[in-house]
């Protein structure tokens, strides 16, 4: 089935759930009403007829149907806002598979023209891979997937894991948007991680204190004692005495306490949202890919240790209550076992804790890439060569609809090296300098492409095409490209594996010297292992092809005027461009 009737339907789906738990809940707020009514009734009739038992029996009755009631409708409450977040995430669906355009988050803090290709390839940004792909609800999760389009592996062991990875997780819909939801509603706040590895990194005091373990509950266990003594025999004075222990110990350590607590306050929601998104992994049924095996692997006794850590979570955060920061505490010491139960959990677990939340991370961001595959179905998962090269048939850019894509073969590598591409404006030399760099791009992250056929080497993508100046900087145009040409260069020099995708390179100077430095520089890029494609508007680069012919190859992109009107095919062709339009444009628009 086509994913926007997989998403439809799913909506359909999800929109009676809604109504079913809204209805729900108000026939719970009813009930809540109508036991809280009933109650009063019987408490009065139980106090105006001077307390007969009689009356009792119905008011712990319904007492305990408004608990049930209680607690019924906050799962439901919960419910419905996993269902809204559900629906809003189909209804965007839906919107990107009509109209092409993301709703998703673009990765906007992480478009940085300084990056070798992020910029060049719209990997941030409005309108940008990242946007299409992204279904990260946490931070972390965002996090790593904008790690993955920055630095894609370049072992294929990893790629092919990745490749089989996504490849299980696409069809599986329900389980990913799930997770997607859930990560969501986890509500991770920029300073939680943060705060949560502060504290594990935090050093154990209490539970080395094997005196204030056995105090802890000696202390507490004499006092009741004593309340009971004082009780029939109205000596106050030995209550007295383990009360004001209690108090001392309690001021002694209140300072660590608070230290403890301060990194764990509020955490218990996130904690447990953490825990469900592991316990999804591991409940999972998933295949054979060996990816996924590892990361439930992973989270194997991750889920009930973190909900462990959620409920001690909770009971410290009591201690913002009055009546348990003063009655408990002074009685039972309550602080003081809470921070041995968080001390107990830390030694017993604080080393996973990192590979855990890169589980979910992980997985988020595979979550993601499997998102977009299943959004593309016509899209095909690349093969891998040993020998450096690329080679694509029918490729197109992957974020354009396919009804409006031009697609077209490629192979760099076998054995040209580098690709000398000429064409007039708007023939569409850069579109597709950047449908082979995306490409590229999805393929080292385990993604399928846009293409019928694609294999590929991993290599470092490096791009010279959309170089700006910088007022901040203080750097010009021209200052700014040989700054990235310097970059390329240097990797090169370094022994990296670099795919080069440079487009009119050298605009600020004159044609001359932009020329004469244009050949001096894929000479020198001939020297090192590297493989790469130049779009330019000098013809005359084609001429390089007869001095290497072994390493250089000429192809174009033409457009043609008939009857007053220009035409692009934007198919690539071996050879050198011939027609121009610059003129011909200007003529049109009424410049000249």
């Amino acid at each position: 089935m086509h994913p926007g009737k997989i998403y439809a339907a799913r909506l359909d789906q999800l929109r009676q759930q809604i109504l079913d738990a809204r209805g729900s809940l108000q026939l719970l707020s009813v009930i809540r009403l109508v036991c809280f009514v009933g109650m009063l009734v019987c408490a009065w009739q139980y106090i105006a007829k001077n307390f007969p038992p009689i009356w009792l029996l119905p008011l712990g009755a319904l007492l305990a149907v408004f608990i049930v009631a209680l607690a019924r409708y906050q799962k439901v409450k919960d419910h419905l806002q996993l269902l809204q977040t559900l629906e809003a995430l189909n209804e965007k669906e839906q919107h990107l598979l009509a109209t092409n355009e993301s709703q998703f988050d673009g990765g906007n803090d992480w478009v940085d023209e300084q990056h070798p290709f992020s910029s060049d390839l719209d990997v941030f940004g409005p309108a940008s891979l990242f946007q299409h792909m992204n279904r990260t609800g946490t931070l972390m999760g965002r996090q790593q997937l904008a790690d993955t389009l920055q630095r894609p592996p370049q072992d294929a062991a990893v790629i092919k894991a990745r490749q089989e990875a996504i490849r299980e997780l696409a069809p599986k819909v329900e389980f990913r948007q799930l997770f997607s939801a859930h990560a969501t509603l986890a509500g991770e706040k920029p300073g939680d991680r943060a705060a949560l590895q502060t504290w594990l990194a935090l050093p154990i005091t209490f539970l080395e204190k094997k005196w204030l373990r056995v105090i802890s509950w000696v202390s507490p266990a004499c006092l009741i004692a004593c309340i009971f003594i004082y009780a029939y025999t109205q000596l106050y004075m030995p209550a007295t005495i383990f009360l004001i222990i209690n108090w001392i110990i309690l001021g002694k350590y209140a300072k660590g306490m608070k230290e403890q607590h301060m990194h764990l306050t509020s955490k218990e929601p996130i904690l447990r949202k953490f825990a469900q998104l592991l316990h999804m992994v591991k409940a999972e049924p998933f295949g054979t890919a060996a990816l996924l095996q590892d990361q439930q692997a992973e989270a194997k006794v991750a889920d009930v240790a973190l909900n462990r850590l959620a409920r001690i979570s909770n009971a410290l955060d009591q201690n913002i209550n009055l009546i348990i920061s003063v009655f408990l505490n002074s009685f039972l010491l309550y602080s003081i076992h809470c921070i041995f139960s968080l001390e107990k959990w830390k030694v017993q677990y604080r080393d996973k804790v990192t590979g855990w939340l890169q589980v979910i991370a992980r997985m988020e961001a595979l979550n993601s890439l499997a998102a977009f595959a299943f959004n593309h179905p016509a899209n095909i998962y690349p093969e891998l060569n040993k020998e450096p090269g690329l080679a694509a048939t029918a490729l197109g850019h992957p974020l354009i609809p396919a009804a409006e894509c031009v697609v077209n073969d490629i192979t760099v590598g076998r054995p040209q090296h580098f690709l000398i591409i000429t064409g007039s404006n708007m023939s569409g030399k850069s579109t597709f300098l950047r449908s082979v760099g995306s490409n590229l791009l999805l393929a080292m992250c385990g993604a399928p492409v846009c293409a019928a056929a694609f294999s590929f080497t991993p290599l470092h993508i490096m791009t010279s095409m959309r170089i700006r100046d910088s007022i901040a900087r203080h750097t010009s145009y021209f200052q700014a490209e040989l700054l990235r040409l310097q970059q390329i260069v240097k990797a090169l020099q370094r022994g990296e594996q670099v795919f080069i995708l440079l487009d009119e390179i050298l605009k600020g100077t004159n044609s001359a010297d932009k020329l004469t430095g244009s050949r001096q520089l894929i000479t020198h890029l001939l020297e090192y292992n590297c493989l790469g494609m130049i779009a330019t508007h000098d013809l005359e680069l084609g001429q390089m092809e007869q001095s290497y012919p072994q390493s250089i190859r000429n192809f174009c992109f033409e457009s043609t005027i008939q009857d007053n009107h220009l035409f692009f095919d934007y198919r690539i062709r071996q050879g050198v461009a011939h027609n121009k339009n610059a003129t011909f444009l200007m003529q049109q628009m009424g410049i000249i």
